[in-house]
């Protein structure tokens, strides 16, 4: 279905624009005197959100190199968690879920079981489940945020970027990483 995106100059392309997003945060970081910083992170977001998309693609079509693949979901990841890392995600699908399933509890109110579903029985609910909930995300939240800070470190993004260049160059002199070190 997504195969015409594994096609050349796609892959080349993603890795050359990649590399120069991750190139000029590293250098600029934050910058309080101009918004080139903000328009850098806005772009490298999408590019960063493509780019692991891509490199899940190139997986499944099989016949590229793995250095492709493993600098392409690398810096994707490093470019995307520079922004998706600051999100709270643990807290909003807890609220959705607990919002949830006081809903779907009200509801059933309705219908069945309403000397049981009293409003504080559904709200005492919802909020278990909602901590519940938040708690097991939590961690995982923290584990992605911890990696991702360590993937978007603006040296460690420098150094990606550079490479992620490197290796799109090699590709469309139909080479890689991997056919050189490999």
């Amino acid at each position: 279905m997504f195969s015409e995106l594994a096609s050349s100059p796609i892959p080349e392309a993603a890795l050359l624009v990649g590399g120069f997003i991750a190139i000029l945060l590293g250098i600029v970081g934050k910058n309080e005197k101009t918004s080139i910083d903000e328009i850098a992170l806005f772009f490298g977001f999408f590019v960063g959100a493509f780019m692991i998309f891509l490199g899940i693609v190139l997986y499944s079509e099989g016949d590229w190199p793995t250095s492709t693949i493993i600098v392409m979901v690398v810096l994707g990841l490093g470019l995307f968690m520079r922004v998706f890392r600051k999100v709270k995600w643990a807290a909003i699908i807890a609220w959705i879920v607990g919002g949830g399933v006081g809903y779907g509890l009200y509801l059933l109110s309705k219908v069945a079981l309403a000397s049981v579903l009293t409003p504080t029985v559904i709200i005492v609910a919802a909020l278990i489940v909602m901590l519940i909930v938040y708690f097991l995300l939590k961690f995982l939240e923290d584990t992605v945020s911890f990696f991702g800070a360590i993937l978007s470190f603006r040296p460690i993004l420098f150094v990606l970027g550079i490479v992620a260049i490197f290796e799109g160059v090699l590709l469309f002199l139909d080479s890689s990483l991997w056919a050189i070190f490999g």
